[in-house]
C-alpha cells in the first residue's frame, strides 16, 4: 500500500527536482530518521552484503526509478515493478538452485506477457522508445538483487541494520547526484509533503516491514506482494493526477496479475 502510493509521490518529486538529487535528498532524510529511531545504532555497517544491499536497493533502484518516472507514468512504472516477483523467481532457480516448477515458468512468462504489453503499448514497432519503462525494469531487476543480499544478512530485519543499508545507499548516491544537471530546484508545498512521506514512510517503515517479511516467510512469497503495488497505484494515479489508464495498460496490468496469481497458488 505504502509503495503503491509512493509512484505519485515519486512522480511530484521529480517535476520539480532533478531525478537523482531527490533520491539523494530523500535518503539523507530517511537515514537521519532512521538513525533517531534506533537511538544511533548501526550493526555490520562494513559488511559485504549490507554494502551490497545498500547500493542495489537504494542507489540502483532510485537512478532507475527516479530516472523512469520522467517518462513514464506511475501507472506503467508500478506494472513493471510488478515483475520483481517472476525475475526472482528465475534467479533463485538459476543462482541458488531453489526448485521451481513449470507451471511456474508458464506463470512467470504469463506475467512477462503482460510487462511487454504495457511497454509497447499497443504499438507493436521495435523502433520505438520505451525509455522509462525500460529505466523502471532495472528498477525491478535491482530489487532482486537487494532481496537477495538481505536473505543473506542475519538480522536484515533489524532497525539496525537497515540504518546502515540506507547510509550506504545515500554514499553510493553522491556521485550521481554530483554530475546530474540541476536546474533551478522548486519546493512547493505538494513537493515538500511528497518528498517527506517518501523519505520517512516509504524508505523508513516500509523498508522495515519488507526485510521482516523476508526473514519470517522467505523472499519468494514476500516478492509476491508487490502484485498489489499496480493496483494501489492504479486507483491513486487516477485519482490524484487524473492519468486514467488505457485498454492496453489495463490488459496488461491485468496479464501480470493473472500470471503472479497462478504463480502464488502453485507455490501453495
Amino acid at each position: 500500500m505504502i509503495w503503491g502510493i509512493s509512484f505519485i509521490a515519486t512522480r511530484v518529486v521529480v517535476n520539480s527536482i532533478p531525478p537523482l538529487t531527490a533520491a539523494l535528498i530523500r535518503f539523507m532524510i530517511a537515514s537521519l530518521t532512521l538513525v533517531i529511531l534506533s537511538r544511533g545504532k548501526i550493526k555490520d555497517f562494513l559488511s559485504k552484503d549490507v554494502i551490497f544491499a545498500g547500493f542495489w536497493g537504494v542507489t540502483a533502484y532510485f537512478v532507475f526509478e527516479n530516472s523512469g518516472l520522467v517518462f513514464t507514468y506511475p501507472t506503467n512504472a508500478s506494472l513493471i515493478i510488478s515483475s520483481a516477483p517472476i525475475l526472482y523467481t528465475i534467479f533463485s532457480h538459476l543462482i541458488q538452485k531453489r526448485k521451481t516448477t513449470m507451471k511456474e515458468y508458464l506463470a512467470s512468462f504469463l506475467a512477462f506477457t503482460g510487462v511487454a504489453i504495457i511497454i509497447l503499448n499497443g504499438r507493436f514497432i521495435l523502433k520505438l522508445n520505451p525509455f522509462g519503462d525500460f529505466l523502471m525494469l532495472g528498477a525491478a531487476l535491482s530489487w532482486v538483487f537487494y532481496t537477495y543480499h538481505i536473505d543473506r544478512i542475519k538480522d536484515g530485519d533489524s532497525l539496525s541494520i537497515i540504518v546502515s543499508i540506507t547510509i550506504w545507499g545515500s554514499i553510493f548516491l553522491i556521485p550521481f547526484s554530483i554530475f546530474e544537471k540541476k536546474n533551478d530546484l522548486s519546493l512547493d508545498f505538494k513537493t515538500l509533503i511528497s518528498l517527506l512521506y517518501l523519505s520517512i514512510v516509504c524508505s523508513g517503515i516500509a523498508y522495515f516491514f519488507w526485510n521482516t517479511g523476508i526473514k519470517r516467510i522467505n523472499p519468494r512469497y514476500t516478492t509476491n506482494t508487490i502484485y498489489f503495488i499496480p493496483l494501489v497505484t492504479s486507483v491513486a494515479d487516477s485519482i490524484i493526477l487524473k492519468n486514467f489508464p488505457n485498454f492496453y495498460t489495463v490488459l496488461g496490468g491485468l496479464t501480470v496479475l493473472s500470471g503472479l496469481w497462478i504463480l502464488n497458488n502453485s507455490r501453495k
